[in-house]
């Protein structure tokens, strides 16, 4: 064997062996109830994106069972209720503005009002007036 194909070889292990051990970490970001604040916040985050998932098929599928009429009514109260939600919740959490806590504080507000939204969908199902 060469000796740069030596090098390149134990190279190449000395990553993969460091690959391995990073993996065994876990990242500080990663979702934790239980861990420091960056992981609870990211907990939160990850729930509003599930929450956020949920409501848009959810309003695609009562968005089928609606009259042309309707999907205009619905559509037009989507939007006037997605552009409310941001807004209520930075309120909702300004106490904790500026600190390490508001990320978890503002991403649940989203995930609580997103998951509310979800529900009130179903009075909407199969109207045509």
């Amino acid at each position: 064997m060469s000796r740069a194909f030596r090098a390149v070889a134990s190279s190449a292990v000395l990553l993969l062996a460091a690959g391995a051990h990073a993996a065994d970490d876990a990242n500080p970001l990663d979702c934790r109830p239980d861990g420091n604040q960056q992981q609870m916040t990211a907990c939160a985050v990850r729930d509003f994106r599930a929450a956020d998932a949920a409501l848009n098929i959810h309003y695609g599928e009562v968005m089928k069972t609606l009259s042309p009429q309707m999907r205009v009514a619905l559509r037009t109260e989507q939007r006037t209720w997605l552009k409310g939600r941001d807004p209520s919740c930075k309120r909702a959490s300004k106490a904790n503005e500026g600190g390490s806590i508001w990320p978890l504080v503002f991403n649940s507000c989203l995930e609580k009002s997103t998951r509310q939204r979800t529900a009130e969908l179903d009075r909407w199902k199969g109207r045509e007036q």
